[in-house]
């Protein structure tokens, strides 16, 4: 039992470890070694990782000067009207964002990737990105 949860911790915090580089590290990684085994060459699988993730940090620096610049004036704009706002809606971006962010995206994701590698080799596609959302709600409430 021990060895199994020196396992278990050792994959938790290499997950960890993951997450801690950020989106901006991981993606570009990740999409350049997707391409070198999909034989995309070296090449265009380098500039399309450094493309993802240069979009990252400029996605990251718009949600951030939306919340910094937008909060305030939906703050007054809901204390004049009487309404009551409290979420300003940015889309899929943030979500997908957030999604890759949190400790159970480090996880989902890459499981996801493999369930949906298999079923598109067996010929039974079915999108399960779409779940990622249900483990991190879960995460958060718990």
């Amino acid at each position: 039992m021990e060895i199994l949860n020196a396992v278990w911790g050792g994959i938790i915090s290499f997950f960890g470890y993951v997450q801690n580089l950020g989106v901006s590290v991981v993606m570009p990684i990740v999409l350049f070694v997707f391409g070198v085994i999909l034989r995309a060459g070296v090449g265009k699988s380098l500039r399309a990782g450094l493309t993802v993730g240069v979009g990252f940090i400029g996605l990251n620096l718009v949600i951030g000067l939306m919340g910094s610049n937008l909060g305030p004036a939906v703050q007054q704009m809901s204390e004049r009207f009487g309404l009551s706002l409290s979420i300003i809606d940015v889309g899929w971006p943030a979500a997908a964002a957030i999604a890759f962010a949190s400790q159970v995206g480090t996880v989902a994701i890459p499981v996801c990737l493999v369930v949906n590698i298999i079923v598109t080799v067996h010929a039974t596609t079915y999108g399960v990105m779409m779940f990622l959302c249900i483990p991190y709600v879960v995460y958060q409430i718990s």
